[in-house]
């Protein structure tokens, strides 16, 4: 995913790196930031999404691809169309012209009443996470 780099919160006290606010083709969203190399305001950069947190609740929706949140500490609103599903429940999930690979919970362990199955291939769905990581890589 190509994004540009809004705004930097300081480094974490556990060492992490910074809280990026980033604008993407799906919106715009913080990210724990996972490169080596400090990003600049306004850089363009082409990153990788990770999810790091299983999901276990999600909701079919209609409405346009979205990758948003409003702070660093705010949880990240990811929709999108299910493009394939494997069967170790990971599911990736395409948001506009990017992939975002998501590990879904165990339909049988889900907190989500009447939840008995992954999402299928072609699904529009919702789901929130706490946070998601950017992993930034040269094309």
């Amino acid at each position: 995913m190509r994004i540009e780099i809004l705004d930097l919160s300081p480094t974490t006290e556990t060492g992490e790196g910074p809280m990026v606010a980033f604008r993407g083709p799906s919106g715009q969203a913080w990210a724990q930031w996972c490169g080596s190399e400090m990003p600049q305001v306004g850089a363009l950069v082409d990153v990788e999404v990770d999810v790091p947190d299983e999901i276990a609740r999600w909701a079919t929706v209609d409405g346009p691809a979205t990758v948003a949140s409003d702070t660093p500490s705010s949880p990240v609103r990811i929709r999108g169309v299910v493009a394939t599903v494997g069967e170790d429940s990971v599911v990736a999930v395409r948001v506009g012209a990017d992939i975002i690979l998501v590990e879904f919970a165990d339909p049988t362990n889900s907190v989500q009443l009447g939840q008995v199955d992954k999402p299928r291939v072609g699904d529009a769905i919702e789901f929130t996470t706490p946070q998601i990581d950017i992993h930034p890589y040269s094309v």
